[in-house]
């Protein structure tokens, strides 16, 4: 972040008082959540070194809107969409006899679960706003599928145990700058598959703007 710099020429003391005022201009925007701004100012009042200070404010999205010159520079290119604000810590999906997913414009939170019993989930991540620090889906599929799609460029990576089913990433690479996400799962007699779709033509034209 910009501020790194300048937080390093000040003294310590000048620095604390700058980064519990970060704190709270971030709670108060929605970039952290109270728990997170309560335990980092216990955490800033007895921060002996700068180094510690800086941590405490180094991975706060920036404020919606603003963006570093090489975000903006890449923004019209870039084919995923990104959450400027602090993400849920988690959501779930589920599926018995019958189906349930999301696709559109949505908001994924970090981490994400999902139960199919002899039903289907489809998320579908081509229009979704990626936290930073992407997504990690632990899934269960007995008898049942989870389908997902994500847009050109994010990262896809898949583990666990298929027991008379199957776990397949047909993503293929993604670029070095974009979120990764993760799936963590067991098929039992049934199926977890990853691939990659081009974008919507609608949000194609929306972002040519």
């Amino acid at each position: 972040m910009g501020f790194i710099n300048t937080f390093q020429r000040m003294s310590i003391d000048d620095m604390r008082g700058e980064v519990i005022g970060l704190l709270k201009q971030a709670y108060a925007d929605g970039r952290i959540t109270v728990d997170t701004l309560e335990r980092r100012l216990k955490d800033a009042t007895g921060a002996g070194d700068k180094e510690t200070l800086i941590a405490l404010v180094s991975d706060i999205p920036a404020p919606e809107g603003s963006s570093s010159p090489a975000d903006s520079t890449d923004e019209a290119e870039r084919p995923w969409l990104i959450n400027n604000r602090v993400p849920r810590e988690s959501q779930s999906f589920f599926a018995i006899l019958g189906g349930s997913g999301r696709t559109g414009r949505w908001q994924p939170a970090r981490s994400i679960t999902c139960l199919s019993l002899m039903g289907g989930v489809k998320l579908d991540f081509r229009e979704a706003e990626f936290p930073r620090n992407g997504v990690q889906i632990n899934a269960g599929c007995i008898m049942g599928g989870l389908e997902i799609i994500i847009p050109p460029g994010i990262n896809a990576e898949i583990t666990g145990i298929p027991l008379l089913g199957g776990m397949e990433n047909k993503a293929g690479a993604g670029d070095e700058r974009a979120p990764v996400l993760s799936v963590k799962g067991v098929a039992i007699m049934g199926g977890i598959e990853i691939k990659r779709k081009e974008l919507k033509q609608k949000r194609r034209k929306g972002r040519s703007r």
